[in-house]
């Protein structure tokens, strides 16, 4: 399986550290450390299928931008305790920001 890094592109002056992704007969896989919904099934990779390389690419960028605006300019404050799916997600998002 090929490694690669997929660098997202900055957003609204936040640079962020390269993501690693697999990619093995068009399909790219997203691997993690982490369980992804606690309240769901759990998954520790993501899987994302398209027909061209670049349109895959693009969709990740779209929606990890997606999930800086929603989660990544949050103050952990902001959080409520018991909302979980928000505060993993703003772990997720945040990780990735570059110091």
């Amino acid at each position: 399986m090929s490694k690669f890094l997929f660098q997202p592109d900055p957003i609204d002056g936040y640079e962020f550290n390269p993501i690693p992704i697999d990619i093995h007969l068009g399909i790219i896989k997203i691997p993690t450390e982490e369980f992804l919904d606690d309240f769901g099934i759990n998954t520790t990779e993501s899987v994302i299928v398209g027909i061209e390389r670049e349109e895959v690419l693009d969709w990740m960028q779209i929606h990890f931008a997606r999930e800086f605006e929603r989660y990544g300019k949050l103050k952990e404050s902001d959080i409520r305790p018991v909302d979980h799916k928000t505060k993993q997600a703003w772990a997720r998002i945040r990780r990735h920001i570059k110091d």
